[in-house]
């Protein structure tokens, strides 16, 4: 700034002719204006600061504590309805196991009235039918049991399927009559099957009691059936099972049971399928409902050869597939009742020591009250519900009464019931475990969630635990129905409030970077741009000033060169004063009729005579006769000279440029044509932005401001027209202007 203010004193003591002097001085006042101008760029920094600040304070700071309390705000309310969803689980826990001790208790009321009158000491039939009627109205009783004396549990009222081994008394011994014993000898020893049968026969004529005539018909059967008289042995067999069915034999089997399985498998000998299955079947069911009274070894032989007998009926014959339902249905029967049988005998051959150590024999105590325990017995878990103890009286044995609960019964009689009855939320899921932490049963639902409540029954009776899991809502749910919807939206709006107020900051605070750059280069660009041709000038001057050009032709030159630059420091003052008052909507332009092709020639010419000493060669091409269009004859005039200069910077090695003029319908273009650099594809869309220049070194290498092409684009759209760019990156660029024929006046 010190050089230019020198300048200025120095110009005054020129010989150059006045004008000159007034354009030079025009020219440093401008640059000094301008350089006075980068100034507030600072400012501009200070600004960006300014807005930062300004949103941390007054947007940032307020949208962060209010999303803080927001977020206290549903923490709060998600502890509240935890709180109030654990007290509602807990009534709920609370309220199943009372009902369920209640009804417990029901059973256990009843079940004392029915043996009140037995005196704690009698087992007698009127209180055995008591008990066994109400056996049969409450289903949660498996077994009444009786602790007799504190040394044997007996069990008056079960159905067992078998009894154990050798407890059953074996029928007294009688002498056979000597006929019986000829025919033995006959059929066993001697193979005269016929001899035998006529002395089974005179037998059977003979006796007159029922187990001998059993066994006569028994041994008659038998010797048919060796002697191939098949009908004949059929016949013996039902008349067996007809007229002696409970009649036991010597080994303690019942002769009924052993005919009706010899007519099974002498109807699979004759090849009556139908018949053999049918007679199986009935047989299985009535050894299934315990028509016979059998060891556990008798049962399992004779359940065992049913079973052998029928898969291999219905396996090979395909015209029984009718029986095959039933007798999968008994097969089924069977197993679940030998699962009681065997759980009930265990308890009675077991359950003495517990007994004793849980209900003393001989307590104080006496009165209708029953306690309950779990016992385990070899694999097998026992709900007991016994009195607490009596007295002996003199020589009377003491006999204690009890109860053995059905825990099946209980989960599916009483407490999935009750469950489904107070949970009745979808949201709730529940499981019951037992002391393993097994699961027993749980809700059809998968569990999810957290568990909320773990509650066991009372008294621990039965022995497991309830846990209510709380499954988490939608997330749409939760923001329609909780409360904590509120202040979740009220945290989602300020964190959309804070996230677009950051970006929108961030937005203009790049943007002002970026346009603080752009301006940066455009200072630094146009500094050199004034300096260039002002050093020249001041050279120039200071050398006609001294006297030492030595020829008039040579004085000559230098004034055309100072008339050049003059030039040039003009058109790039007049882009910018121009592009100032655009940007601020002053800009006011003159519509006339405007001869496009005259001054498309005159403007040519000029910037020829200006350039041919770099050895530029610019052509017209103009369709005659061009129309005339209303436009601002100045602005037309600029915008055309920025495309050429344009052309001529950014032309390298290339001097040719052509400038063509023609219609195109309703439109009038102006198109310039360089073959230099041109432009990269990428960088098309942003040529016509202000302070915008290409991006490679060889572009930015060109002196330019940056608003050439954005002040064309300004001009040429306020003629209500457009500018378009075609250009190959080493093939040159055509800029052209579009210009419509009838134009209504801009105001």
């Amino acid at each position: 700034m010190q050089f230019l203010v020198r300048y200025l004193s120095d110009l005054r003591q020129t010989t150059l002719p006045y004008s000159t002097q007034r354009t030079l001085k025009d020219f440093v006042g401008f640059y000094l204006a301008f350089l006075l101008a980068i100034r507030d760029m600072e400012t501009s920094i200070h600004r960006r600061r300014r807005i930062l600040l300004h949103f941390l304070l007054g947007i940032g700071l307020p949208s962060l504590l209010l999303g803080y309390l927001a977020f206290r705000g549903i923490k709060n309310d998600m502890a509240l309805l935890d709180k109030e969803r654990l007290n509602e689980h807990n009534a709920i826990a609370r309220q199943i196991t009372e009902s369920i001790d209640q009804k417990i208790s029901a059973v256990e009321g009843a079940f004392l009235e029915s043996i009140a009158g037995d005196g704690a000491f009698q087992q007698g039939p009127s209180v055995l039918r008591l008990l066994e009627h109400l056996k049969d109205q409450q289903p949660l009783i498996e077994e009444v049991f009786l602790f007799e004396n504190a040394e044997h549990v007996e069990l008056p009222l079960a159905k067992l399927l078998y009894v154990p081994d050798a407890s059953m008394k074996l029928l007294p011994a009688q002498p056979p009559p000597p006929a019986l014993l000829d025919g033995q000898r006959y059929e066993f020893q001697q193979k005269r099957y016929q001899e035998a049968l006529t002395s089974y026969q005179q037998v059977l004529a003979q006796v007159s009691d029922d187990q001998v005539k059993a066994e006569a018909l028994n041994a008659i059967a038998r010797v048919q059936k060796k002697s191939n008289l098949l009908s004949d042995a059929i016949k013996s067999y039902t008349t067996i099972a007809q007229d002696y069915n409970d009649v036991r034999i010597g080994n303690g089997v019942s002769s009924g049971l052993i005919a009706r399985m010899e007519l099974g498998a002498l109807f699979i000998t004759v090849d009556d399928s139908s018949r053999a299955v049918q007679t199986l079947i009935r047989l299985y069911h009535d050894l299934i409902h315990r028509q016979w009274a059998l060891e556990k070894s008798q049962y399992e032989f004779f359940a065992r050869q049913i079973e052998g007998r029928v898969d291999d009926i219905i396996s090979q014959d395909a015209t029984v597939p009718s029986e095959k339902n039933t007798f999968e249905t008994l097969r089924t029967e069977d197993k679940k009742q030998r699962e009681i049988t065997e759980k009930l005998l265990v308890f009675q051959q077991n359950a003495v020591p517990n007994l004793l150590a849980r209900v003393p024999p001989r307590s104080a105590t006496t009165g209708n009250t029953l306690k309950r325990f779990t016992l385990d017995i070899t694999g097998y878990t026992y709900l007991v519900s016994i009195r607490r103890g009596v007295e002996k009286k003199g020589n009377q044995a003491e006999k204690i009464w009890g109860l053995l609960l059905n825990s099946e019964r209980l989960k599916a009689g009483l407490l999935v019931p009750e469950i489904k009855r107070h949970v009745s939320s979808e949201d709730i899921r529940w499981i019951i475990k037992g002391r393993d932490g097994e699961t027993i049963m749980q809700s059809k639902e998968p569990l999810s969630g957290p568990v909320t409540v773990k509650a066991d029954f009372t008294g621990n009776f039965p022995p497991w635990s309830l846990e209510l899991h709380q499954q988490s809502p939608p997330l749409f749910e939760t923001l329609l129905t909780s409360r904590r919807g509120v202040y979740l939206y009220m945290f989602v709006l300020l964190a959309g409030i804070l996230v677009f107020g950051l970006t929108l900051t961030i937005r203009i605070v790049s943007q002002e970077l970026e346009l603080g750059r752009m301006k940066s280069d455009f200072v630094s660009t146009v500094s050199h741009e004034f300096k260039s041709p002002l050093t020249s000038i001041r050279q120039l001057a200071e050398m006609l000033q001294t006297g030492r050009v030595p020829s008039e032709e040579r004085r000559q030159r230098y004034y055309d060169v100072l008339l050049e630059q003059s030039e040039r420091l003009s058109l790039l003052i007049d882009n910018i004063l121009d592009f100032a008052k655009m940007e601020e909507g002053k800009r006011e332009f003159d519509f006339k009729s405007v001869d496009i092709g005259p001054l498309l020639e005159e403007l040519v010419s000029t910037i020829q005579q200006q350039v041919q000493h770099e050895g530029f060669t610019i052509q017209i091409k103009i369709d005659a006769p061009l129309p005339a269009i209303q436009a601002d004859h100045a602005a037309i005039a600029q915008a055309i000279t920025n495309l050429i200069d344009n052309a001529i910077k950014y032309s390298a090695g290339a001097k040719d440029i052509c400038v063509r003029g023609f219609t195109d319908h309703s439109y009038l273009i102006i198109a310039v044509q360089d073959f230099g650099i041109g432009v990269k594809p990428d960088e098309v869309d942003r040529v016509f932005e202000r302070f915008y220049r290409g991006g490679d070194e060889l572009t930015r290498t060109v002196k330019g401001s940056g608003l050439g092409l954005t002040l064309v684009k300004q001009i040429v759209e306020a003629h209500h027209g457009n500018v378009h760019v075609e250009s190959q990156p080493g093939r040159g660029s055509t800029f052209s202007i579009r210009l419509p024929l009838e134009l209504t006046e801009v105001k």
